[in-house]
């Protein structure tokens, strides 16, 4: 076996794990605030004008409400985000509690979503933005 062989296949394995490290390729997809919920569901959603918006306390998931009944779901899908926009939704209840504010929502007649989010003042924005 040849040691250099494999000592150099080692050292760019190494080096190619830390160019994706410091690219952050790979893991999960997290929102940093509510902004860039708005900008990335303005993007995929075409018409779409965000006005209020939920992060969840994972940061995984993010409710962007346009106005009344229109709201955008964005969530992670593999490497990049899908935005599903839904007319029609409200909120059926809006609780406050020790982990944050819990927020359900009625998607349509047979589904519903339920969503915790850390910030009660945005989850009372995001509730009067939508409606119920």
């Amino acid at each position: 076996m040849n040691w250099w062989l494999a000592a150099g296949s080692l050292a760019a394995v190494l080096a190619l794990a830390g160019m994706a490290w410091a690219l952050k390729l790979g893991g999960t997809q997290r929102f940093e605030s509510g902004t860039d919920a708005i900008r990335l569901a303005e993007a995929l959603s075409s018409g779409f004008e965000g006005k209020a918006c939920v992060v969840s306390t994972t940061g995984e998931l993010a409710a962007v409400a346009g106005g009344p009944s229109d709201l955008v779901l964005v969530e992670p899908m593999g490497a990049r985000h899908c935005a599903r926009r839904i007319a029609g939704a409200r909120i059926a209840t809006l609780d406050d509690g020790p982990d944050g504010s819990t927020i359900t929502l009625r998607l349509s007649a047979r589904e519903t979503l339920r969503i915790t989010v850390a910030d009660a003042a945005a989850a009372r924005a995001f509730a009067d933005t939508l409606g119920g």
